[in-house]
């Protein structure tokens, strides 16, 4: 038997348990580091994997004046809280925000001329001429002083109406009942009857083309859910932010409201404002509309701007006014070639006088360069 042998039956030599000490502790403690490094690696094997068309959530920030859901704290277990969802606050519709209007530059004075010698131009209260592309003034009388403005105030009351279907606060289709104040209505007019309702479209052709005050109360009543008041408001909330700083509004019509106060505007504001509603094609289709019909082709509508029905080389709109306290006057778009004017006039004594003088001071303006 060789000395390294041991009998069956006998314990192990001094030497075995030498051997087992200095080599075989060595390889279990090799062998256990072996088995815990396969188990993590299979563990981050499995580990999820964020797909490449998801990318991460940012939480956004809240917007000004909206309710924020508090954050429940984590006292129960993770499991339940996979079960037990927290109730979250119902979601208020709200009406899209209204676009931010383009800053544009302000028209320039500089070069302006006063007076003209033109014909009837002394019988002009207030007027400008506004080269649009140049941003310039070509022409103008007291251009920043606030003056009863009559039914130009439509030129607001459209701007609204325009703004609010862009929001989706009310649709050219929307069905309006006409009201019984809305009636009462008088000076120029399309004859509403409270036995009728009539689509936003319809009202506002009344309104562009006709100048009919009738639909102009009957659409801001309608709009200020039923208070025209607060209609109102809103117009003087856009001459401001539209930097219409002569301007103040107390009706949609423009016939002054139960006090007898008239608005106010100057022509230099006037010329803002048609600036504005050029970016409503529905508008300035309807202020080039020489004649039209309302109530099914029973009621004529005639353009009250003889710039227009007259046909005047390149005026596409945009609004007249008359009252006592205004004279006549009107605000007017005209493009010929590739050159746009604006301009507003006055406080004059008649229609003929304003639109004679309108006809030369376009084409003195665009002798211009």
């Amino acid at each position: 038997m060789s000395k390294y042998s041991l009998p069956h039956g006998t314990s192990a030599s001094p030497l075995f348990m030498r051997n087992l000490i200095v080599w075989g502790l060595p390889l279990i403690g090799w062998l256990v580091l072996i088995v815990a490094w396969l188990t993590f690696s299979s563990s981050d094997d499995k580990a999820p994997v964020a797909e490449p068309d998801q990318p991460a959530q940012v939480a956004q920030p809240h917007p000004a004046g909206s309710p924020v859901a508090p954050v429940p704290a984590q006292t129960a277990p993770a499991e339940q809280a996979t079960t037990q969802s927290t109730p979250q606050p119902a979601e208020v519709a709200t009406l899209p925000q209204p676009a931010q209007p383009i800053v544009k530059t302000p028209y320039d004075f500089n070069g302006a001329v006063s007076k003209i010698g033109l014909e009837k131009e002394s019988a002009c209260n207030t007027g400008i001429l506004v080269d649009l592309d140049m941003r310039k003034v070509l022409w103008a009388k007291n251009a920043n002083r606030a003056v009863p403005i009559a039914s130009m105030t439509k030129m607001m009351t459209m701007l609204i109406v325009e703004e609010a279907i862009a929001q989706g606060q009310i649709t050219r289709e929307t069905i309006i009942p006409v009201t019984k104040t809305a009636y009462s209505i008088g000076g120029s007019q399309v004859w509403l009857d409270p036995r009728e309702s009539f689509p936003l479209n319809e009202l506002m052709k009344a309104i562009a083309i006709k100048s009919a005050n009738d639909a102009a109360y009957l659409v801001s009543e309608y709009l200020g859910n039923g208070d025209v008041n607060q209609f109102v408001d809103r117009m003087n909330m856009r001459a401001r932010e539209l930097g219409m700083n002569q301007s103040s509004f107390y009706d949609a019509h423009g016939l002054g409201d139960k006090s007898k106060r008239n608005n106010l505007s100057s022509a230099y504001d006037m010329a803002v404002l048609a600036e504005r509603l050029l970016d409503y094609p529905e508008v300035m289709k309807l202020a080039a509309t020489r004649m039209d019909t309302f109530r099914n082709g029973k009621t004529e509508l005639r353009n009250h701007n003889n710039l227009v029905y007259h046909k005047v080389p390149g005026v596409d709109g945009l609004k007249t006014g008359f009252t006592n306290a205004s004279g006549y006057c009107v605000t007017f778009t005209c493009k010929r070639g590739n050159r746009r004017l604006i301009g507003c006039v006055t406080g004059f004594k008649t229609a003929k006088d304003r639109d004679k003088f309108c006809r030369a001071l376009l084409d003195w303006g665009y002798m211009q360069k």
